[in-house]
């Protein structure tokens, strides 16, 4: 679920359903009422500040025969929802039993709640730290992307997003304008750069994949990202799954699927891939073979946030996970997929990685 915050605005005099907004505010103007509302997601609250605001301005004679035409638009600074598209109907008829009725029923539980994947994860990243970067400037947003890409190994998203800040501020300080680039890079040691990273796993064998890739990038491909899987695979610690993110974000090249542990895991548990199934990348080959290619992009941010959140090794929450109320899930926990959401474990599930309110209200 996107966390919302309310705001108390004051509206302003600029006629019939106009609207401003100004920095981080938002009012609402009706008529020339000012009014003072508190903005919510809730489309009920919505409603009830519309019909206030009509209610103060039907007495007025002049404005009567406009009413049918009033549109109260209370606009909030938030985080969009997460929007994956549904497979579509004539897709479900390849690929195993039941894959395209997942995959759906996860597309409607991740857009009710946003998993650190969705703003800290490698394609949102540099936008994130960086505002607008991948439009401004795509040059460096791809070598932002990969910089993000290789730091995520044995890393969680967290810890990883917090490198990347380093980086940025670290460098921005240093005169670079957009912060983070190959040139600023450059210009460190292996050490400056450990020093920036050194939360993440593995920092000091990264430092030196990071300063040697950034060679590799000056000397054979301008200082850009190369747009083959088979020339991104040549940088030091970059693999696959890096390589194939790496050239849908980057390059908007759809060669291959990028899978990392959380699809690797939930392909397997599901039957999406074969019993002897033992690497990422041969869970990569598998799912290729069957799952249409426009799903290739969206499969992985879409099921890591899932598994960062919901189906969570270790910590499973089958109770709100409406996969195991449906039965689509034969792994799913039985006991808690029967029972009853106590206010102790409402407490814990509202402790996780994700606010997870949106799902426990449909579920109990």
């Amino acid at each position: 679920m996107v966390t919302r915050s309310k705001r108390t605005v004051e509206g302003k005099e600029l006629g019939l359903g106009k609207k401003l907004k100004i920095g981080n505010e938002t009012q609402v103007k009706v008529e020339g009422i000012s009014r003072s509302v508190k903005i919510e997601s809730d489309p009920e609250i919505k409603n009830e500040v519309k019909n206030s605001l009509i209610s103060e301005i039907s007495s007025k004679e002049d404005v009567k025969v406009k009413l049918e035409h009033i549109k109260v638009e209370i606009e909030t600074e938030e985080i969009p929802p997460n929007v994956f598209p549904r497979v579509a109907p004539e897709d479900s008829e390849v690929g195993p039993k039941n894959w395209s009725s997942i995959y759906n029923e996860i597309v409607s539980m991740r857009s009710k709640f946003m998993a650190p994947v969705d703003t800290q994860g490698c394609e949102r990243m540099p936008n994130t730290i960086n505002p607008n970067v991948k439009t401004r400037n795509p040059r460096v947003y791809r070598f932002q992307l990969l910089i993000s890409l290789m730091l995520s190994s044995q890393t969680k998203d967290e810890v990883n997003f917090q490198a990347m800040k380093n980086l940025q501020t670290g460098l921005l300080a240093k005169g670079f304008a957009d912060g983070l680039c190959i040139e600023a890079v450059l210009g460190l040691t292996e050490k400056e750069i450990d020093g920036y990273i050194c939360k993440v796993g593995f920092h000091n064998r990264k430092s030196t994949y990071i300063k040697q890739a950034c060679l590799i990038l000056q000397e054979k491909f301008n200082g850009d990202i190369p747009k083959t899987i088979e020339d991104i695979v040549t940088l030091p610690g970059v693999g696959p799954k890096m390589g194939y993110l790496l050239l849908q974000n980057g390059w908007g090249i759809n060669s291959g699927i990028g899978v990392d542990v959380h699809l690797h895991r939930l392909a397997q548990m599901w039957g999406w891939t074969s019993k002897n199934v033992k690497t990422p990348e041969h869970t990569r080959l598998e799912l290729e073979k069957w799952l249409p290619e426009k799903y290739w992009a969206d499969i992985n941010p879409l099921l890591v946030g899932f598994g960062q959140v919901i189906c969570v090794p270790r910590a499973s929450n089958c109770d709100i996970c409406s996969l195991g109320s449906k039965g689509l899930c034969k792994s799913s926990n039985k006991k808690l997929t029967k029972g009853t959401i106590t206010t102790d474990r409402l407490s814990k599930l509202m402790k996780q990685r994700a606010d997870l309110s949106k799902l426990i209200s449909e579920n109990i």
